[in-house]
């Protein structure tokens, strides 16, 4: 009987210092509690509040499945699990946690919202919809929760139109959930209608002016605008709020590259870097600012590791990686065998695109592969025959390799486009020069 009563004292101790926000004290006694009273299924759950409020949360997780086995048909722990577990980034977990909170109470509004949002990040959009209609149909009154999940759901799949009238009824049902304006501004946005967007997220940033993802969702629209002084000040503010935020850096990095400021641009790359080596693209950005400031050899290294990362993720990241510039980033820092990897990849989504075939040929002739540079410039003359630029080369193609009749074929073809293009007319010359030569080199042949 003593034993119960210290535990229940150390449980209630424990309250008191969560609620001072002490929660290593709080934590302790809890532990202390549950070592008298293991089988207390309270005493988990507010052990995994604690946790949770202490920033560790795989802990708290455990906690509260702890209590779901102990507690079983109590919805507390199963949300909180659910919501932890959104969190974790354990979305079928969640999924799971969140159907059964639904089992034991099927007008729960809150486990609705958070299963939407998992099959959402499972990138299972007809589940994530599907949960939306049984919200509709189980709850008495439509959900300004789901519905702006749901508008998130409908913005990935670019149903700008659809999003923007759940945000708005969210908005009217409950106008304080955070960045419902900025979600519209980001709608907005999307389907080019930059002042209005610009109103939400203003109209956003005055309800809650530290709100990191609004400042950096406005620096973004700002950017789009062209208003970059603007945008680097939104930017700036972050690193106020959150000094190591990459994003920020990353960000203020590229309006430096663009503004021609590479020595800033570089620190700003170096910071993202070294905080995050895995932050998308960030060795692109290194490599094309060193190019930029005539070190070309650091900067050749970051694009084969980029080039590294683009063939271990299988094509999975080539929608995030702007094929075409990388391709002509690896030419510029004298890797032409390298370029034509990536321009290979690009031609792989759009193969009757002319300027990645031209590309594609000339980082195949600077590479010493004239057969295939060749091959390359024959496919853009059959995309496009009046192109100077493909039959140039393939003029000089046959002319390096002694094909003199060809060479004057593909010259000829060249002048009825443009009969005074220059580089063709200096083609036409060598021409003359190398029949010249044949022809005084063939009586000596004779005479031996």
């Amino acid at each position: 009987m003593s034993e119960w009563f210290d535990a229940e004292e150390h449980a209630d101790r424990a309250l008191e210092m969560y609620e001072r926000g002490r929660w290593a004290e709080a934590e302790a006694e809890l532990r202390k509690a549950l070592s008298l009273n293991p089988h207390q299924g309270e005493w988990h759950f507010n052990l995994g509040l604690t946790l949770e409020a202490a920033g560790r949360e795989a802990e708290a997780l455990t906690c509260y499945e702890r209590t779901i086995s102990l507690l079983p048909g109590q919805i507390d722990p199963l949300m909180a699990a659910g919501i932890v577990a959104n969190r974790l980034g354990q979305f079928d977990r969640a999924v799971e946690l969140l159907q059964d909170a639904l089992r034991t109470d099927p007008q729960c509004e809150a486990a609705y919202a958070h299963l939407i949002e998992s099959h959402l990040r499972l990138g299972a959009h007809d589940e994530a919809e599907t949960a939306f209609y049984l919200a509709q149909h189980a709850l008495p009154e439509s959900s300004a929760h789901c519905l702006a999940t749901m508008a998130e759901s409908l913005m990935q799949r670019a149903a700008y139109d659809r999003a923007e009238w759940c945000l708005r009824e969210a908005l009217r049902l409950d106008p304080t959930i955070p960045r419902l304006r900025a979600r519209l501004g980001a709608v907005y946005t999307a389907t080019g209608r930059h002042r209005r967007a610009l109103q939400m997220y203003l109209r956003d940033l005055r309800n809650d002016p530290g709100n990191i993802d609004t400042l950096l969702d406005f620096g973004e629209l700002l950017v789009e605008m062209g208003r970059m002084p603007e945008a680097a000040e939104k930017f700036r503010r972050v690193l106020e709020l959150e000094p190591a935020n990459v994003d920020a850096h990353h960000r203020l990095g590229g309006i430096a590259l663009g503004a021609g400021r590479y020595e800033q641009a570089h620190l700003e790359f170096e910071l993202v870097f070294r905080l995050d080596p895995e932050f998308p693209q960030i060795r692109l950005g290194l490599g094309e600012v060193l190019l930029r400031r005539g070190r070309v050899e650091e900067a050749g290294r970051h694009l084969i590791e980029q080039l590294d990362l683009l063939r271990a993720a299988a094509g999975e990241d080539e929608h995030h990686t702007d094929l075409p510039q990388f391709g002509a980033l690896l030419l510029e820092a004298e890797l032409p065998a390298e370029a034509g990897i990536v321009f290979e990849q690009a031609i792989s989504h759009d193969d009757h695109d002319v300027p990645l075939w031209l590309n594609l040929a000339r980082a195949r002739f600077r590479a010493g592969d004239r057969e295939a540079g060749a091959a390359a410039s024959r496919r853009v003359v059959r995309l496009d025959g009046r192109c100077i630029v493909a039959i140039h080369n393939l003029a000089l193609a046959a002319l390096e390799e002694g094909r003199l009749r060809l060479a004057a074929g593909w010259i000829a073809r060249g002048l009825r486009v443009d009969r005074h293009d220059h580089g063709l007319r200096r083609l036409r010359m060598k021409l003359y020069l190398a029949w010249l030569g044949h022809a005084l080199t063939r009586p000596l042949q004779r005479r031996r």
